[in-house]
C-alpha cells in the first residue's frame, strides 16, 4: 500500500516549514486562520507539530504561501547502502582510530549534499576516470604514472595546482569536506558510495599544507581502489602499507610535478647567479602550497639538492614559520573550506525557496541560525536567482572604468 504524501514527513518538520513559509509571506497566524476558516490555535498546533494538517488544509496553506505541496513535504532521503561507520571502521582494522561521531558527521554532510541536489534538480556531474590498475607495479613508479595521467586528463600541465578542492569537485565530481576530527592522527577518510559518489573528509585541525596533501592522498585511493573505504592515519615510524605508500607518492607527484619543479628551480638559480638560500626554497614551497620539508625532500629526490638538506637545517635550529614571516612570504592557503561553495549555494537556494527551515539551514551549514542567515545574504550578493529559479552570476560591466570615475 502506497503511503499518503503527508506520511512521508514528520509533523514537527512540516510544521516548521509551514511556519517559515508563512513568515516569508508576511502573514500572521490569525490572518492564515481567517483565510482557512479555522481557529488560530489550529494553526499554532500545526506549526508546533502537535497536529498534522489535513490534505485539503495543506493544499490551501501551500496556495496561500505561494509554495508547492511537494516542496513542503519533501521527504528525507533514504539509502539501501550500509552506513559510513560500517564501511569505514573495518578500514582502520584493530586500531579503531576514527571517532564514531566524526564518521556520522561525515555521512550527514554527504547525505545532505545529495538531498539538496535532488530538491533543486542539480546533481553533481560524475566525471570519473576508470580505476587505474596498479597491480604488480612498484608503488613509486605507479604513483608517478597515475599522477601524470591525471594532470593530462584534467588539463593541469606540470605547474602548481591552484584550487584543488574546486578542481576535484567540479572536474571530477568528489564531495570534499574539512572536518575537525577528534583524533589528531587521522589525516583523512575516503569512501565511495553509489548513492553519494566519491566522498573525502580531511582533518581541519591539521595545517593547511597537510590538509592539501591529505586531499591528494585520498584522491589516490579514489583513482585506484575506490570500492575500498580508507582511513588515513599518520603512522609515525610504523611500517606503512603498500596502498598508503602509493597514495603518499601520488600526492607528491601530483602536487609537485617533477618536470615543472626542475624548470622553475633552474630558472631561480640562473636568475640569482648565486647559491640558493632557504628563502628561495620557501618561495617555491609557497608557490606549490606544500610545506618546506616536503619541498626540500622533493628537490632531494630530484637530485636538485644534496641528500640530508632538511636534517642539516633542523640541526641548525631553522624554523620555517619564523623564516617565512621574516622574508614576508604569506602562509600557504590551500583554499579548503569546511563546506564546498557549491554545497552552500544549494543550501541557500533551498532555504530561499522554502525547502529548508531556518533550523535545517543552520544544521546543514554547521552554524547557528543567525550566522546561517547572514551566510545566505552573503551568497545572495554574489549570485542572484533568474526568473527560471536558477542561480547565476550577478551581471557586471567588464567595460566599466576602474579609475577616473567619481
Amino acid at each position: 500500500m502506497t503511503p499518503h504524501i503527508l506520511d512521508t514527513i514528520a509533523s514537527d518538520i512540516l510544521g516548521e516549514r509551514l511556519m517559515e513559509a508563512r513568515r516569508a509571506r508576511g502573514l500572521t497566524q490569525q490572518m492564515v486562520a481567517g483565510e482557512l476558516g479555522v481557529a488560530r490555535t489550529t494553526i499554532t498546533a500545526i506549526e508546533k507539530g502537535a497536529r498534522r494538517p489535513r490534505a485539503a488544509e495543506l493544499v490551501a496553506l501551500a496556495r496561500l504561501y505561494g509554495r508547492q505541496v511537494g516542496d513542503l513535504v519533501q521527504p528525507a532521503r533514504s539509502s539501501r547502502e550500509p552506513g559510513f561507520a560500517a564501511q569505514l571502521q573495518p578500514a582502520s582494522g584493530a586500531r579503531a582510530v576514527a571517532d564514531a561521531a566524526d564518521i556520522q558527521r561525515f555521512e550527514d554532510f554527504c547525505r545532505w549534499y545529495v538531498e539538496l541536489e535532488e530538491m533543486l534538480g542539480a546533481p553533481l556531474p560524475r566525471r570519473y576516470p576508470d580505476p587505474y590498475d596498479i597491480s604488480d607495479t612498484n608503488p613509486e613508479r605507479a604513483a608517478e604514472e597515475v599522477a601524470e595521467s591525471e594532470h593530462n586528463r584534467l588539463g593541469l600541465g606540470d605547474g602548481p595546482i591552484g584550487d584543488l578542492q574546486g578542481i576535484l569537485e567540479t572536474d571530477v565530481g568528489l564531495r570534499i569536506f574539512a572536518l575537525p576530527l577528534a583524533n589528531s592522527r587521522v589525516a583523512g577518510m575516503f569512501l565511495f558510495s553509489e548513492d553519494y559518489g566519491g566522498c573525502v573528509a580531511v582533518n581541519a585541525n591539521h595545517p593547511e599544507e597537510r590538509r592539501r596533501w591529505s586531499m591528494a592522498h585520498e584522491y589516490a585511493h579514489f583513482l585506484t581502489t575506490r570500492f575500498r573505504a580508507e582511513i588515513t592515519v599518520l603512522e609515525g615510524y610504523r611500517r606503512v602499507p603498500e596502498s598508503q605508500r602509493f597514495a603518499d607518492a601520488f600526492a607528491r607527484h601530483f602536487l609537485v610535478p617533477g618536470a615543472g619543479l626542475i624548470r622553475r628551480f633552474q630558472a631561480v638559480r640562473r636568475t640569482k647567479n648565486a647559491p640558493l638560500t632557504p628563502a628561495d626554497i620557501l618561495t617555491l614551497s609557497a608557490l606549490y602550497r606544500v610545506s618546506l620539508q616536503a619541498m626540500i625532500w622533493r628537490l632531494e629526490e630530484l637530485k636538485m639538492l644534496p641528500a640530508g638538506t632538511w636534517e642539516r637545517l633542523q640541526a641548525r635550529g631553522f624554523k620555517p614559520a619564523e623564516a617565512q614571516r621574516i622574508v614576508g612570504i604569506p602562509r600557504a592557503e590551500c583554499g579548503l573550506t569546511l563546506l564546498p561553495r557549491r554545497y552552500e549555494m544549494l543550501a541557500a537556494q533551498a532555504y530561499e525557496r522554502g525547502l529548508l527551515t531556518k533550523g535545517q539551514l543552520a544544521q546543514r551549514l554547521a552554524t547557528d541560525r543567525v550566522d546561517a542567515q547572514r551566510r545566505v545574504r552573503d551568497l545572495s550578493e554574489e549570485r542572484e536567482l533568474s526568473p527560471d529559479g536558477k542561480w547565476r552570476q550577478v551581471p557586471f560591466d567588464l567595460n566599466a572604468a576602474l579609475v577616473g570615475t567619481s
